[in-house]
């Protein structure tokens, strides 16, 4: 029966791929001619049309941005001319073709010709704008001189009593006023040649050039006339090198005038290259219009056939589909239903029942000897692994909670040295006080009496406070997720660490931005945590024999998490890799210093609260750990 519904299947795919390569041959004969040349039609239509539009823009007496516009004309002559060296059918002749590309590369040569020459013309422009400057500074100093040579003249004329005296400074003031008109002639007329080169370098038509070229001409001669005037002196050299400099680069035949004309010359040499080019397109087009015309119809009549032939072919295929999936349908429901699909749906529902930690049992599937029965043992044979696993985790989590209470312990022996210290204390004190107690007694003196046995009972609270936070901090936690204030926990870890903190002179430095920070986890073990962290710490500060500081800092945290850093100025980790740090038994502490747990114990421990702890070494000196765990709101969304 399955050998029936493949050869029903196969009959189908079968004629279903006569006629799909029959398909494919008809439209790979349309893609391959008449698409290609109707494509050529329709490219060289629209290079064509930017082409035109480029070169009136560029042409037109108020062309903007011309540069840019050259540009982009010179990027369309690129494109059509690779358009043209992929080659033509027979509607167009290679001759026409060769011709096209001659003139696009005369377009562009006349494109570059035309960017040479507005360069030439900034440059040349910036120099006699220079130049002018360099003028107008020297004609302001002198004619400042002159105008202080006047005043003092004019002065001294005033206070002159003989009359042979005042009339040769009369004629001496005569030839200073002469010169110093003679200087600002020279600055003017030199200010108003360089504007009307500037308008020469800007002329759109050849008429507006030569207007400005007759009055440039205008221009130089006063500034010539009035250098002639000047007498034969070295200082006023510079002013006849820069009347020459001016003419050489405004009229002369290397200068503005003659450059602005070349300009003139170029674009209306473009103006004819790009005319030629149009003609030649409209040309190309034209024909490529043509011979798309007879290959349409011939379309229109491949289109028809193939139609007709696939409405046949489709009509063909529908029947042989039925009738395969009759067959199919009566296969599926006389054996593969029975016989695979339910015992198979037995099977995934004993699969989802383990998924979801339930114990099925696997009866009433057909007793045979095929991959149903075997699937049935290894359904079998999962469940029985899923057990053992699941036993495998509780045990897992039974050593982890243990290997954290170790390590609460371990902690709690590292320290017992100064929570002895920090009961010594008050002990010591109360036995001082007892005896003071004991002389007011003796004496009867009953406020001093009063006044002892209340500070006895604040060392008393003292201590009981003391020994109530080592019994909760060594209490054995189960991960709870509850708010735990980060600050007041830090203190917690903190008196805890009172005593090796005050013996090697360390400075605690909580960032005031944690002080109204809230964690969401287990506050026993964020605080057993913290002190592995600050006893870490402290260990590095004494190894260098110097007062050092802890600082507790606020770090940028991803969404939902709080980052803080705990920092110290210890001897850092030395050749110790960070990642390293939190292997077990891994420690850079002196022998007997400490078990290298520590630091692994933390880690699964902020692990387990959905946190993360990472170490690292400070830039100049110290280490620094970075913790994250959830904050409250994050607690809230979930």
């Amino acid at each position: 029966m399955v050998l029936v519904a493949i050869l029903l299947t196969w009959i189908v795919l079968g004629a279903a791929f006569y006629w799909l390569s029959s398909a494919r041959e008809v439209i790979t004969g349309l893609s391959a001619t008449q698409v290609p040349n109707l494509a050529q039609t329709t490219r060289l239509s629209a290079k064509t049309a930017d082409l035109a539009m480029l070169s009136n823009r560029i042409l037109s007496d108020n062309a903007e941005a011309s540069e840019a516009l050259e540009t982009m004309l010179k990027a369309s002559v690129a494109e059509l001319g690779e358009f043209v060296s992929e080659g033509f059918d027979s509607a167009i002749t290679r001759q026409d073709a060769e011709a096209l590309q001659h003139q696009l590369a005369l377009v562009i040569r006349s494109v570059d010709q035309v960017e040479q020459l507005d360069m030439r013309l900034l440059e040349m422009i910036d120099q006699l704008r220079w130049l002018n400057a360099d003028v107008q500074d020297e004609t302001a100093a002198v004619m400042a001189d002159f105008a202080f040579n006047i005043e003092v003249l004019t002065r001294q004329m005033i206070d002159e009593t003989r009359p042979e005296i005042r009339r040769d400074m009369a004629s001496t003031l005569a030839e200073e006023l002469r010169l110093q008109t003679t200087f600002s002639n020279i600055g003017n007329d030199t200010a108003t040649a360089t504007t009307l080169a500037i308008q020469i370098s800007n002329s759109q038509s050849i008429a507006q050039l030569q207007q400005f070229e007759n009055l440039v001409a205008d221009a130089l001669a006063r500034v010539n006339a009035s250098i002639e005037e000047l007498p034969a002196k070295a200082e006023y050299l510079f002013l006849r090198q820069a009347s020459e400099t001016l003419a050489r680069m405004t009229t002369h035949p290397s200068g503005v005038v003659q450059d602005r004309k070349s300009w003139h010359e170029a674009r209306k040499n473009l103006g004819t290259q790009i005319e030629t080019v149009l003609t030649l397109l409209t040309r190309m087009q034209g024909q490529l219009l043509t011979q798309a015309e007879a290959q349409r119809t011939e379309i229109l009549s491949i289109s028809d056939g193939f139609s007709r032939s696939a409405a046949v072919t489709m009509r063909l295929l529908l029947g042989m589909t039925i009738l395969a999936a009759t067959g199919g349908l009566a296969i599926l429901f006389s054996y593969i239903r029975p016989s695979i699909i339910r015992p198979m749906e037995s099977l995934t529902s004993a699969m989802r029942q383990i998924a979801e930690g339930g114990r099925p049992k696997l009866d009433g599937l057909p007793v045979r000897n095929d991959e149903i029965a075997q699937l049935a043992s290894a359904v079998t044979a999962f469940k029985n692994s899923v057990i053992e696993r699941d036993q495998a985790i509780r045990d897992l989590r039974q050593t982890q909670n243990e290997l954290v209470q170790v390590g609460k312990m371990a902690a709690l022996g590292n320290l017992s040295a100064g929570i002895g210290h920090e009961l010594n204390q008050p002990l010591g004190a109360i036995r001082h006080r007892l005896r003071l107690l004991q002389t007011a007694s003796a004496k009867g003196d009953s406020g001093r009496q009063t006044m002892q046995i209340g500070k006895i009972d604040d060392l008393v609270t003292r201590m009981e406070r003391i020994i109530s936070h080592l019994r909760k901090f060594a209490r054995r936690s189960e991960y709870l997720r509850e708010a735990v204030p980060l600050v007041r926990t830090l203190q917690s870890a903190q008196e805890l660490l009172h005593a090796q903190i005050a013996d090697h002179q360390i400075t605690v430095v909580i960032d005031p931005e944690l002080e109204d920070a809230v964690v969401v986890g287990d506050a026993i073990l964020i605080e057993q945590v913290l002190v592995n962290l600050l006893s870490n710490s402290c260990d590095a500060i004494a190894a260098t024999e110097m007062a050092g500081t802890i600082t507790i800092r606020k770090e940028q945290g991803k969404k939902g998490m709080l980052a803080f850093s705990v920092v110290d100025t210890g001897i850092g980790l030395g050749d110790l890799a960070p990642e390293r740090a939190f292997d077990p038994f891994v420690t850079t502490k002196d022998p007997g210093r400490g078990l290298g747990l520590g630091l692994s114990i933390s880690f699964n421990i902020i692990t387990g609260m959905n946190g993360t702890l990472s170490l690292g070494a400070r830039a100049d000196v110290g280490t620094r750990a970075t913790l994250t765990l959830p904050h409250e709101g994050a607690m809230h969304e979930t």
